[in-house]
């Protein structure tokens, strides 16, 4: 590859990774309304993360066709490939993430008019790490950083601990017999889980991006 030939497939490359980084963006965004669309009871804010949905989904299809024009155009090599290869399985995991935002504001609306059996903790908690766990990945994938990407992997704990935490909390209503109880428990369970698996996401994207820099595939 020429010198001239390599300076374009950079920029190329560089603003495929501000796209990705985009498209993280406004997951976070949606991730952070839906949480406090839930813990405020604000339904507005909630419809709001549902429309704004179509925005994630429509960029990844617009990634999507702009990776395959680069893997068609360019004729990228080693490295280079792989860091593609991991963008398509990356923004597969971003449209994911994405969905998750979705179903907890759903949850939001639900739960709406209903006074919570305890206060929120742990699900804003775990919105808050979820959201810093996944700017972490995308940035460890922008600059190949395998030591980040091992570190944020590492932080899916903190999820798994919360969501276990609110679990045991919420067993404790679904033990009575108050069905009104039993309903909202069973939901804020499920929303918390929805946050858990977003955990996982986002270590697929940290085994990505040790697949991009060292083209193995690891379990993290």
């Amino acid at each position: 590859m020429s010198t001239k030939t390599r300076i374009h497939f950079t920029n190329v490359m560089e603003e495929l990774n501000k796209e990705i980084l985009m498209m993280g963006v406004y997951v976070e965004e949606a991730l952070k309304k839906a949480i406090d669309a839930l813990k405020n009871q604000d339904v507005n804010l909630a419809e709001e993360v549902i429309k704004e949905d179509e925005r994630i989904n429509a960029l990844e299809i617009e990634l999507f066709d702009k990776v395959a024009i680069v893997l068609a155009t360019e004729q990228p090599v080693a490295t280079d490939l792989r860091h593609l290869m991991g963008a398509i399985r990356i923004i597969t995991d971003l449209e994911r993430a994405g969905d998750y935002a979705v179903h907890i504001a759903e949850g939001a609306v639900r739960l709406a008019g209903e006074t919570y059996l305890t206060p929120l903790r742990q699900i804003p908690e775990a919105g808050d790490e979820a959201r810093q766990m996944l700017r972490d990945a995308l940035t460890a994938f922008v600059n190949s950083d395998e030591g980040l990407a091992r570190e944020v992997a590492a932080r899916d704990d903190i999820l798994d601990k919360l969501h276990k935490k609110l679990l045991k909390k919420m067993l404790k209503y679904m033990n009575k017999d108050d069905e009104a109880d039993i309903e909202q428990a069973t939901t804020l369970i499920s929303l918390a889980r929805f946050l858990e698996r977003l955990g996982d996401h986002v270590t697929n994207i940290c085994e990505w991006v040790i697949y991009s820099k060292t083209g193995e595939h690891v379990e993290l």
